[in-house]
């Protein structure tokens, strides 16, 4: 090496290093900036990540007992994935309208309206526990419908199978319809205390109770201590007598609480029955709910089609489902702690915080998916023999999880604004938004690739690819937007 190549040499590797280190420094600073709202959101948002561990591994649990219980037959694990999806489309839309309640008691509470704190808690009981009780009929008059969905999709794809799985579904479907009551009075609880910045004591309640339910799962589906083996049927006793003992706990502590004494201690009262706070409620809970119900429709109308390619197509949509619930639980976490800190922030005024609180989340969120996407695209063949040992199940899952792996981006930036959204209590723009991703879009887009283009089951996900990238784009332009204004609000 000649003495010019040397120095050339030494002047590239001169450059490198002075590059990493730029890089290095612009990055710890980058760090140093968002660090106190890192640790602001993960201060709300780690009970509720280890809240939906739990959360997460009961719904593995399920899936992995019932799969393993069927062994090389999958129609137990497809008729456990078509209860669940036909339950949730009216569970979740309950359930949205309670969500409603966190950022009217963080924005209050955040004001020290103690009295307004304690009527939206009484009102929103009253109300939760009304719709819990029209939900619950609502899901009895729904099971007719099952006997329908199978002739149906047997006609349409013409395999016998279809009818085992239905038949299989409606005892296990029975079970869940009784756990929604509970749910909504837990639900209410739950929400309250997020709204004041506590998410420890439903922490407490949901890890205990899930342990329960993997220990009833052990009991009931495979028939241990002495009880008959129930297969799908003990899963669904295991999850209704969780949710009792989960929502019995949380009012416990409720009202033995001392620091919510001073919110508890008027409640029951008639004069704070009022009809004003219920719609105040809805105003921001219909929306809310609306959202969860035009998404959780979209997987829960995939999940129906699904059933025209068969037994095995639809054990490998119930696996790819919980995977997916696998990032998207952290993600509700994060979202969760964003709706209470922007509702605070709302509360207050001091919205020169409120970037910096939404970005942190952004960061936190796409972090935590695109490590978990990469491990999907890397173990996807892996993964499912978790759950069965059905070859051809195994095989469609490692396609599927490849495409569910892509989705994980737009799933969270929509997740994360709808949260910032939320805190703002500017919901009714999200109304059209999922309509015309989830409805418009998503399902449509899900119908073509799956059926006319022939790409079957992988054909629905890439649907979710199109309608969850499209309300990603909308949301994230009504966040920029809402945060530009309250800056200069704020500046004027």
């Amino acid at each position: 090496m000649g003495i010019t190549d040397y120095v050339t040499h030494n002047d590239a590797l001169l450059l490198y290093v002075a590059l990493f280190f730029r890089i290095f420094v612009t990055a710890m600073d980058f760090f140093a900036k968002y660090k106190p709202y890192y640790k602001e959101n993960l201060r709300l948002a780690t009970p509720v990540i280890l809240s939906q561990i739990g959360q997460i591994t009961v719904q593995l649990a399920d899936t992995a007992m019932v799969g393993n219980y069927g062994g090389d037959d999958p129609t137990p694990l497809a008729a456990v994935s078509f209860a669940t999806n036909f339950f949730y489309i009216i569970f979740i839309t309950a359930m949205g309208i309670a969500f409603g309640l966190t950022p009217l008691v963080g924005e209050h509470y955040a004001k020290n309206h103690r009295s307004h704190v304690t009527e939206l808690l009484q009102n929103g009981a009253v109300l939760f526990a009304t719709i819990g009780v029209v939900a619950t009929a609502l899901l009895l008059a729904s099971r007719s419908l099952f006997g329908v969905m199978g002739e149906l999709m047997i006609g349409q794809s013409g395999d016998a199978s279809i009818g085992a799985v239905i038949d299989m579904a409606l005892p296990y479907y029975n079970t869940l319809i009784w756990s929604l009551l509970p749910v909504m009075v837990w639900c209410t609880a739950k929400q309250f205390l997020e709204g004041i910045g506590n998410t420890r004591l439903a922490m407490y309640t949901i890890i205990t109770s899930n342990l329960l339910n993997i220990f009833l799962n052990w009991v009931f589906i495979f028939g241990n201590l002495g009880s008959e083996a129930m297969g799908a049927t003990g899963a669904g006793y295991a999850t209704l007598i969780s949710r009792i003992v989960q929502c019995i706990m949380l009012l416990a502590i409720f009202f033995h609480s001392p620091s919510l004494r001073c919110y508890t201690k008027e409640l029951f009262s008639r004069s704070m029955l009022s009809l004003k706070t219920m719609k105040e409620i809805l105003r921001v809970g219909i929306p809310i709910s609306f959202q969860m119900l035009m998404e959780s429709s979209a997987f829960v109308v995939a999940g129906i089609m699904v059933l025209a390619f068969g037994a095995a197509s639809v054990g490998a949509y119930q696996i790819g489902v919980n995977m997916m619930n696998v990032t998207f639980m952290i993600v509700i976490a994060i979202g969760s702690a964003t709706t209470i800190l922007t509702s605070h922030i709302y509360g207050r005024g001091d919205f020169e915080h409120l970037r910096h609180t939404a970005n942190a989340a952004f960061h936190m969120g796409l972090t935590w998916n695109i490590t978990i996407a990469t491990l999907y695209i890397a173990l996807r063949f892996a993964i499912p023999t978790l759950f069965t040992s059905n070859e051809e199940v195994i095989r469609l899952t490692g396609s599927m999880l490849i495409f569910i792996a892509l989705f994980q981006v737009s799933d969270c930036l929509q997740a994360l604004s709808i949260s910032i959204l939320r805190g703002l209590q500017d919901v009714k723009v999200i109304i059209p938004i999922v309509f015309v991703s989830y409805v418009l879009i998503n399902i449509p887009a899900g119908y073509l690739m799956a059926f006319p283009l022939g790409l079957e089951a992988n054909g629905l996900i890439i649907g979710f690819i199109i309608g969850l990238s499209c309300c990603a784009i909308m949301t994230m332009m009504r966040v920029r937007r809402n945060i530009k204004q309250l800056e200069n609000k704020m500046e004027n």
